[in-house]
């Protein structure tokens, strides 16, 4: 939870500090009866290990066992909960990131019981509103809260764990706007990097979200069978559900061995920069993310006429009243049949070249390529494509229309 390897890991009244001239961490604190600051050698120069010792001695010191919510204070459980769970996530930074917020609102005196109340979660879910932060965001922050007092009760630091409200989400925008044919062709043909081009079609391809692109590996495409395994072996299936899906047609020409989005010879692990930098350079929107590819796909297969329950099954999504999906097997010639013909009629679309036909817009910015970067103030020259928008190719009305988005 530091910002820093300095004194900014804390639990209660004890910090680690470091001292002038010498190695090692120190446990720290004021002791108020003898009114000046005590200090013991923690016997370690690594700061993970000092926090873990810290926090060790912080537990047996102060005996957090089943005490009452309204006894212990929620800094306490924040900063355990990282220190024994929360920084060996995968998903760590934010992690602790989403902590941090609780930090800074909750005052460090608040306890569990006073911090988690009914009306201190109001003030807090308001005090987040007026960042200007939505439901999706706001939920990732009180989960990641409740978590932490969650595992406090598991493990037996508190008696109980008080209930803590999310927001409701039905109505939110997803992650990503949809794009429509025309972006998804500039994007895709103006893409400078090998990687992102990779990663835009088994995005589409697959519907997967982000991560699970990312993990494709030509152990778990099986060409036979046509199918694509989203799931690692040994990975555990979680909310965010990894189903195996059908391999569309068309990305056989693209499979290479080993990971299939590589950049500079090694698997990728974000694709986040490279999409910035080259929506910044097609003049999309910052709603185009990653997962928009993901939504683009699934509003395709609606409006392509999919069967819900395919168009479940291919997300990755888990719903009671679509259990009906769990009798298709991966094998069974039916299994996504639809699905995966509506996908590939979408990427055979999509890798119509612009030479062969125009993109059909004036609201997006195409990158030129005579190479002049004078022309734009933000350095980079664009060129409109303008077109009759004939012989486009798909079910979904509105992707070959432009829409114009704020």
């Amino acid at each position: 939870m530091a910002k820093s390897g300095t004194e900014d890991f804390r639990l209660g009244e004890y910090s680690l500090t470091r001292r002038p001239g010498r190695k090692g961490w120190w446990r720290t604190w004021y002791d108020a009866d003898r009114k000046y600051t005590r200090r013991v050698a923690l016997g370690t120069d690594d700061f993970d290990e000092a926090k873990q010792r810290l926090s060790d001695w912080y537990v047996a010191q102060h005996q957090l066992q089943d005490e009452d919510p309204d006894a212990v204070l929620l800094t306490d459980v924040i900063r355990i909960y990282y220190d024994e769970h929360g920084r060996m996530l995968k998903g760590h930074d934010t992690a602790r990131l989403n902590l941090m917020v609780w930090l800074d609102y909750f005052p460090a005196e608040a306890t569990v019981e006073s911090a988690s109340s009914a009306a201190s979660i109001d003030k807090f879910i308001k005090h987040m509103k007026a960042q200007g932060k939505g439901p999706s965001y706001i939920n990732r922050i009180l989960n990641t809260g409740r978590a932490a007092i969650n595992r406090a009760w598991k493990t037996g630091m508190i008696k109980s764990a008080p209930f803590i409200r999310s927001l409701e989400t039905e109505d939110a925008d997803p992650m990503g706007r949809p794009l429509s044919m025309d972006e998804l062709r500039l994007f895709y043909h103006t893409a400078e990097t090998p990687h992102l081009r990779a990663y835009i079609l088994w995005a589409l391809g697959t519907a997967a979200r982000p991560e699970a692109v990312l993990d494709i590996h030509s152990d778990r495409i099986d060409t036979m069978h046509g199918l694509v395994v989203l799931n690692p072996p040994g990975r555990k299936q979680t909310k965010k559900h990894r189903p195996t899906v059908k391999l569309p047609e068309t990305l056989k020409a693209f499979i290479v061995d080993g990971y299939q989005i590589t950049f500079r010879g090694k698997p990728c692990a974000s694709i986040k920069k490279t999409w910035r930098n080259h929506r910044t350079r097609c003049g999309l929107d910052g709603k185009v993310n990653p997962y928009s590819l993901r939504h683009t796909m699934a509003r395709h297969l609606r409006a392509s006429g999919v069967a819900a329950w395919e168009v479940s099954a291919q997300l990755g999504h888990k719903r009671k009243d679509l259990s009906t999906t769990e009798i298709y097997a991966p094998f069974d010639p039916s299994y996504l049949s639809q699905s995966v013909a509506a996908i590939d009629m979408f990427l055979r679309e999509l890798l119509v070249s612009p030479e062969q036909r125009p993109l059909v817009s004036s609201s997006i910015r195409v990158p030129s390529e005579d190479g002049d970067i004078s022309a734009h103030p933000d350095g980079i020259d664009f060129v409109d494509f303008f077109g009759a928008g004939d012989e486009i190719r798909t079910h979904d009305p509105n992707l070959g229309k432009v829409v114009l988005y704020p």
